[in-house]
């Protein structure tokens, strides 16, 4: 019992681990009306066969999803599912992935910066052909996890872009599990629901920006919807899936600004003062019981 208060320490201390923060400072890319250079369309969405659903823990129903008037149309009602389906091809010769999507909501206080907000109302991931060399035990115990479901060794590393967050598009930050292998860049903030809004991003700029390399092969793309913490309904829609060379570059290119001033929501400061008090007085009152355990002099 006497190793109670120091084992909450080693808790407490796990839960307010610093996530590391990339500065993304590619050129801002928006699709035009008109777009001369054409692109090779990965996914149109004309039928479903393609994607197959993982379910994440921890969700309250299964994700419902399906093709409805050539759009992929996701509904999660307290789930944490996700669909996948594999794809291979280089991005660094074709860096640039465009998709349409739009949502029916957007959360409060969105951010991979707390479990407790680490719900989007949209999500596309690009799943990249890593190594899983010195992986550490929570990545590698999640890749288990993965493989016992779907039978498939999922991609060492991945983007993770989401609609609804409080971040700005030119920074990136590792998902709140996963070691680093999958950081996460929000694309449109709060109160960007119920329109259609297209994306261009350089996907090998974003992954060399963040690891630091080239980036290898792209082996999947995922489409999320999750609300299992805010247990609402939310839906979203994607369509048009479609990579494109370096040539295509001008046509999308705008000037991305300075990066904006790092903020963390509100609450998530409150939790992480709330967990460091407790570990504070806990440690007080451990070492206060060692001192009364002491044979008195």
């Amino acid at each position: 019992m006497r190793r109670a208060p120091f084992i909450l320490i080693l808790i407490l201390a796990g839960c307010t681990t610093t996530q590391s923060r990339h500065v993304v400072n590619s050129s801002r890319l928006e699709k035009p009306d008109t777009a001369p250079v054409p692109g090779r369309v990965i996914d149109a969405f004309d039928a479903e066969e393609d994607w197959r659903y993982y379910e994440v823990e921890g969700s309250l129903k299964p994700l419902s999803f399906g093709v409805s008037d050539g759009a992929m149309h996701l509904r999660s009602d307290g789930s944490a599912g996700l669909i996948w389906r594999t794809t291979r091809y280089d991005p660094n010769a074709e860096p640039l992935l465009s998709w349409r999507w739009r949502v029916s909501r957007t959360f409060e206080n969105s951010s991979p910066l707390a479990p407790e907000f680490d719900n989007f109302p949209a999500r596309l991931l690009v799943g990249f052909d890593a190594s899983w060399r010195n992986a550490g035990p929570a990545a590698s115990a999640w890749r288990k996890k993965v493989e016992d479901y779907t039978g498939v060794t999922p991609p060492a590393r991945a983007i993770c872009y989401t609609f609804g967050g409080g971040l700005e598009p030119n920074e990136g930050v590792d998902a709140a599990f996963g070691e680093g292998r999958i950081v996460v860049i929000n694309l449109r903030p709060p109160g960007a629901d119920g329109e259609w809004h297209n994306e261009v991003r350089d996907i090998a700029g974003d992954y060399r920006a963040i690891y630091g390399e080239a980036p290898p092969d792209v082996m999947a793309l995922a489409l999320g919807c999750d609300s299992h913490r805010r247990k609402i309904e939310v839906e979203a829609w994607f369509d048009n899936i479609t990579a494109y060379g370096p040539e295509a570059f001008e046509q999308f290119r705008s000037q991305l600004g300075e990066p904006a001033e790092r903020h963390t929501p509100p609450l998530v400061w409150i939790i992480m003062a709330a967990a460091t008090a407790i570990a504070i007085a806990s440690a007080g009152t451990w070492f206060w019981l060692q001192q009364r355990q002491k044979p008195s002099g």
